[in-house]
């Protein structure tokens, strides 16, 4: 199919493009690199008169070092982010998942900003961004205001974004000392395919014991989920039963919908058996 015609507005700064999602409305969508939007327009399942392109807006293209972390810029694509020392020094974590999207010629268009406004459940990118304590940035009528990403999303193709705010830029704080953090993702069709399911997880270990655990995952729930109620694993030896205990915890918040990647049930049990991977890698890795 072809897509119905629309005006391609062209602001140059962000206070400008929001400026247009306010006048326009319902009428009007913010397009970063269009891997998502255009296929859907492409489709007739979506359509709107007016898209905002924010390709011209300096400063979205940037990642940027920080005293206490690192900021990346809404159009910013996959590829930049997979391919950056900086993100590989201070967060390697996610270098490794923006690189498991799609393929290269997906990740050298789509952005940084589009993939998390886009809001799919099972996206990539959230859940090592959530475990890192992530924080988003967005900019509309009222200023520029800041939020947790675990607080961002909202429901499927849902997030916190009031009408007329544009998502400038994520950021990510330092790793926590002796932090290490791992992403597995496990797809049941093709390797380019959205997971069927992914986990993210962070441990800090002290003297051998447990200090912190977080544990984010995708694909099993109507949002990518930050899991709570781990502080039961704060100084315990990562054995066994505290595995059990980690994998109770999750099977308790998750709730898989069943799909064409794998069925409720089916989603459940790899969540389990990925968490425990990903812990286990982590707490070999930390010695």
């Amino acid at each position: 199919m072809t897509i119905r015609s629309f005006e391609l507005l062209r602001p140059d700064s962000v206070a400008e493009a929001a400026g247009l999602l306010t006048e326009y409305g319902d009428d009007a969508r913010v397009i970063g690199g269009g891997t998502a939007l255009v296929i859907l327009m492409k489709q007739r399942a979506l359509y709107y008169p007016y898209l905002i392109d924010l390709q011209a807006i300096s400063g979205l293209r940037e990642i940027k070092r920080e005293p206490d972390g690192v900021r990346i810029g809404a159009m910013v694509t996959h590829r930049m982010v997979e391919a950056s020392s900086l993100i590989r020094e201070k967060a390697p974590v996610v270098a490794e998942a923006f690189s498991r999207i799609g393929n290269v010629r997906v990740r050298q268009t789509a952005s940084v900003g589009g993939n998390l406004a886009h809001a799919d459940y099972r996206l990539d990118p959230p859940p090592p961004l959530l475990v890192l304590n992530a924080e988003i940035t967005a900019f509309g009528p009222e200023g520029s205001r800041t939020m947790p990403l675990r607080d961002f999303f909202r429901g499927v193709y849902e997030t916190a974004l009031e009408p007329g705010e544009i998502l400038v830029d994520v950021k990510i704080p330092t790793m926590p000392v002796n932090g290490k953090a791992v992403y597995l993702r496990f797809t049941t069709l093709s390797a380019n395919d959205w997971p069927c399911l992914a986990v993210a997880a962070l441990l800090v270990k002290e003297n051998g014991r447990c200090k912190e655990l977080r544990l984010a995952l995708g694909g099993v729930a109507a949002t990518p989920l930050f899991i709570g109620g781990l502080e039961f694993a704060r100084d315990q030896v990562i054995d066994q039963a505290v595995i059990e205990k980690v994998q109770q915890t999750v099977d308790e918040q998750v709730s898989p919908v069943s799909d064409l990647r794998g069925s409720e049930w089916y989603k459940r049990r790899m969540a389990r058996l990925f968490v425990k991977r990903a812990i286990q890698h982590l707490d070999i890795a930390e010695g």
